[in-house]
């Protein structure tokens, strides 16, 4: 039994410190603390007391998934509602997390909140102004390229906070990206930077033996809690976090509903927050959940050609890379833009070292249980769009791009030679069949912001087709029962 106290967060200046012990120690954290520094302009006084308790306890309680069984002790008097709230938000974790990992667990849940004594009231963040996380992926680059369209002067809030030995929060193409995009737009922009996720050992769940690390549980509610605090800091209160349609999959197995094994930024899982929120004024939510990862890519190359550039999608990348074209995000992302006759060197791509790569890449997925788990199927599914993506791509398009970039007596030859490895590819995958056409979820319209939504809508109905709302209907109704679940003591 793990005994976890959290300590009152510590506001000095521009940094939040938050602190807890555990008890006994456990090998997760390196530190039991973190900080997020906000730049000069950023007044944390404006920031509600309670707030700050709500994103500390968001941050962590992925980690008491992992820590079970365990008790947590605060100061805050969270009352019984919020307690649930949080009791059940674990609950529809467990349920997931616990097929993506040892034989499942068939106990209860075994997390127990101990509230205190100390009141700090809610207080209502004042503002009307529109704002997303920035990391400039796709997923966050085409959300901040719709609020530019639609909106006046959005907020980006980008958060810097280095996980070794991964270097992709350090590298010049993240820098000149987050440069880029202020000088292309005019945003309000935020770099908020955290040693979160240093703060603990990212490969401790896998040595439990479940599938994911613990960076995979945690990182979006790092990023979430730097959007929301700058956000009421600075008068947005529409807030946005890019969550597209394979992470809404879902399937029922023994009576539970098991997601996406990145639940943590699943619909379910931010429209549940969004009632947390509330008593803030803040709204918060995501503009992609109707669309599938690849057409996030397609509509902002096709829409925002002065920003798809901008794209910085590989978390694999080295120091020194723009990416590392070595990886199956980064196969994804170039020949989703290779199949629109774009070119993927734009946004860094090698596409000499990414031809090589693809000729050893295999698409099927391994199954580690016996269910058809939903991020087994997601992930079976983006296989199968990326090969029909290499066999949409034209290989005279291929040759152009790749001599256009190279000059010498050698550059003929370098272009033919990594057109060929791409006609090798489309030749091994000449049998496979079609994936499903993609579609824009029209179900998933109805949890998008209310004053965006048509605008949003239209914009995507004008590029792809409709997904009828009967043939996803299923997907929703247990989206929607795992919110409800949560929200219910809230209500």
């Amino acid at each position: 039994m793990h005994k976890i106290d959290l300590l009152p967060p510590i506001v000095r200046g521009q940094k939040v410190t938050f602190q807890w012990n555990v008890e006994p120690q456990t090998k997760l954290y390196k530190q039991a603390q973190f900080t997020i520094q906000f730049p000069s302009f950023v007044d944390l006084t404006k920031v509600p007391k309670r707030l700050w308790w709500d994103l500390l306890i968001m941050c962590l309680h992925p980690h008491w998934l992992l820590l079970r069984p365990c008790e947590i002790h605060l100061p805050l008097r969270l009352g019984n509602s919020v307690k649930q709230f949080w009791l059940q938000m674990l609950q529809n974790g467990a349920d997931t997390l616990d097929f993506y990992g040892p034989p499942k667990n068939i106990a209860p849940l075994g997390i127990t909140i101990v509230d205190g004594n100390l009141e700090v009231p809610y207080a209502a963040v004042v503002g009307s102004g529109y704002g997303t996380a920035f990391s400039g992926g796709k997923d966050s680059l085409l959300q901040a390229a719709l609020l530019f369209e639609l909106t006046e002067r959005p907020l980006l809030v980008a958060t810097t906070s280095p996980m070794p030995p991964l270097a992709d929060h350090t590298t010049a193409r993240r820098r000149w990206v987050f440069e880029s995009i202020q000088k292309r737009r005019d945003p309000v922009f935020v770099e908020s930077v955290s040693d979160f996720r240093n703060a603990w050992d990212n490969s401790f769940a896998g040595e439990l033996g479940f599938r994911v690390a613990v960076n995979e549980l945690t990182d979006t509610f790092l990023y979430t809690a730097c959007l929301l605090a700058a956000g009421a800091a600075l008068g947005f209160t529409h807030l946005f976090v890019a969550s597209e349609t394979e992470l809404q999959e879902t399937t029922l197995i023994d009576g539970k509903i098991v997601q996406h094994s990145h639940f943590m930024y699943s619909a379910a899982t931010q429209r549940a927050l969004a009632h947390l929120f509330a008593p803030y004024c803040l709204s918060f939510g995501s503009l992609t959940w109707p669309l599938h990862t690849m057409q996030v890519q397609q509509l902002l190359w096709r829409r925002y050609p002065d920003l798809c550039d901008l794209q910085y999608s590989c978390w694999r990348v080295g120091e020194s890379e723009e990416t590392c074209s070595q990886c199956e995000q980064c196969l994804r992302i170039a020949t989703t833009a290779l199949e629109m006759g774009a070119d993927p060197q734009r946004m860094g791509v090698d596409l000499r070292k990414l031809a090589k790569f693809a000729n050893t890449w295999e698409p099927t997925t391994s199954r580690f249980s016996s269910y058809c788990l939903p991020q087994d199927d997601a992930a079976d599914l983006l296989g199968a769009r990326v090969i029909q993506a290499i066999r949409n791509t034209s290989l005279v398009h291929v040759g152009r791009i790749v001599a256009r970039r190279r000059n010498g007596k050698f550059a003929l030859f370098s272009a033919l030679k990594t057109v060929w490895r791409f006609y090798r590819l489309s030749r091994r995958f000449r049998r496979s069949p079609k994936p499903p056409r993609m579609g824009v979820r029209e179900g998933f319209s109805d949890w998008l912001d209310e004053d965006l939504r048509d605008a949003v809508m239209a914009i995507y109905k004008s590029y792809f087709p409709v997904e009828p709302r009967h043939e996803h209907r299923s997907t929703y109704e247990r989206s929607f029962a795992l919110t409800k679940r949560a929200v219910s003591p809230l209500n």
